[in-house]
């Protein structure tokens, strides 16, 4: 009898010690950047909150914002922050609670000074040089319209890893980049090389973003005691409060 009950207690258990949460994770300082053998920032330190409430234990995957994304989709990764809510992903991933309001702004290479003050969409379509862009990133309706738009298609670059795309304008192959606020600031302020990208007054967007879990996760049946879990947090201030 003391056999089976022990099997029991295993079988019953097992589900629980054996969670991972594999998380999305790259160089996007402050929110996550590898330092001292290990992640860190501060999407590592929501990711580790959270799989303390859940009971399981976090495996850091580190890929590029556009490959994530596939990933997210495919069930191959469970969770991605710093993701804007669409319809589209909506079908294939459960956005769980805002962390962030992201703000997206346009820099531009010290070498365009007359374009340093730029502060307007109509403005920036007349701008000389090349923009680069976060490839699988959603940039706001307005902008989306002109993303796409054959007019000015040449106008950008699409490039999946963030510093890469940076690195565009710090080598001169893009005169101008779209980028989170906060990361650009810390960019410029940490990085020698970022020193030639000046913030301009033009903000693109400014919008909630969220922890989304791939509907194809095996964590997807546990989305009710994530919720929870997330709400817990919140109330010992150990998750933002971000209004929707």
């Amino acid at each position: 009898m003391k056999f089976w009950l022990i099997i029991f207690t295993l079988l019953h258990f097992a589900p629980l010690s054996a969670c991972v949460m594999k998380v999305q994770v790259n160089e996007f300082p402050p929110y996550s950047y590898f330092q001292d053998q290990a992640w860190q920032g501060s999407r590592v330190v929501l990711s580790e909150r959270l799989a303390a409430k859940l009971n399981c234990q976090v495996e850091y995957l580190d890929a590029p914002f556009g490959r994530a994304l596939k990933l997210v989709e495919q069930g191959e990764l469970d969770f991605i922050f710093n993701l804007t809510k669409t319809d589209s992903r909506n079908k294939t991933m459960l956005f769980l609670a805002p962390h962030q309001l992201e703000v997206l702004v346009v820099g531009v290479h010290k070498s365009y000074p007359e374009w340093l003050g730029v502060n307007s969409l109509a403005e920036l379509l007349h701008f000389p040089g090349r923009i680069a862009l976060t490839k699988g990133s959603y940039l706001g309706v307005a902008f989306e319209k002109i993303r796409f738009d054959p007019r000015y298609v040449e106008k950008f670059i699409e490039v999946a890893d963030r510093r890469a795309k940076n690195e565009l304008v710090v080598k001169g192959r893009a005169q101008g980049v779209i980028e989170e606020q906060d990361y650009l600031r810390y960019a410029i302020e940490n990085f020698s090389n970022y020193q030639n990208i000046v913030i301009t007054p033009l903000m693109l967007s400014k919008t909630p973003v969220y922890l989304a879990l791939s509907r194809k996760s095996s964590l997807f049946q546990r989305q009710e005691e994530i919720n929870q879990a997330i709400i817990e947090l919140q109330k010992a201030d150990l998750w933002p409060h971000v209004i929707e």
